[in-house]
């Protein structure tokens, strides 16, 4: 009895390891910039805050970058790169996108998810594609709006839902003395 029970908890111990260590690249995803393809890893030894939006976001994307923005210049710190992944990437160029979210914190990038479907569900974002074919756009992309923060090796963080500059500033605060 001893045995099987001895046996069970090496097991149980086992299988823990082993989902820590699949699990522990889970947020990572490969992408397209205006550098090429990479893996969101590459941006490694610095923190990263992922925005999921498009260039042609009439009002949520703006609004919360430049509340973001607000944040991270009271901040200063130089190892935080903002990193907006398109939700439209049949619109949206990566350069462009760079530009715009440059327009809001000067250490920002634009990018495209290889697999947009599979990154948005592990990350939880949700997103739509909206018809509108009496408009110049053609369509809209409806999408929840979360930051979503990283550590300098790439460990997801946290999500911040509540995009008020108080609520930014308190995460981006335990992230940043987090102890590694």
């Amino acid at each position: 009895m001893k045995k099987i029970f001895a046996s069970f908890i090496i097991l149980f111990v086992l299988c823990g390891v082993a989902l820590l260590f699949f699990n522990q690249n889970r947020y990572d995803f490969e992408i397209i910039s205006q550098n090429g393809e990479g893996k969101i890893s590459d941006f490694s030894g610095e923190y990263k805050i992922l925005y999921f939006g498009y260039l042609f976001c009439p009002d949520v994307c703006p609004t919360t970058l430049f509340t973001l923005s607000n944040v991270l210049n009271k901040l200063k710190n130089e190892s935080i790169k903002v990193v907006f992944v398109t939700l439209d990437p049949e619109r949206d160029d990566v350069r462009e996108m760079s530009e715009f979210a440059k327009n809001f914190y000067h250490n920002s990038i634009g990018v495209k998810a290889k697999n947009l479907d599979d990154t948005a569900k592990i990350y939880g974002v949700k997103f739509k594609k909206i018809d509108m074919p009496n408009s110049a756009m053609k369509y809209s992309v409806a999408h929840s709006s979360a930051l979503y923060l990283l550590d300098k090796n790439g460990k997801y963080f946290s999500e911040v839902t509540n995009l008020t500059e108080d609520d930014i500033n308190e995460e981006m605060q335990k992230l940043l003395t987090q102890r590694p």
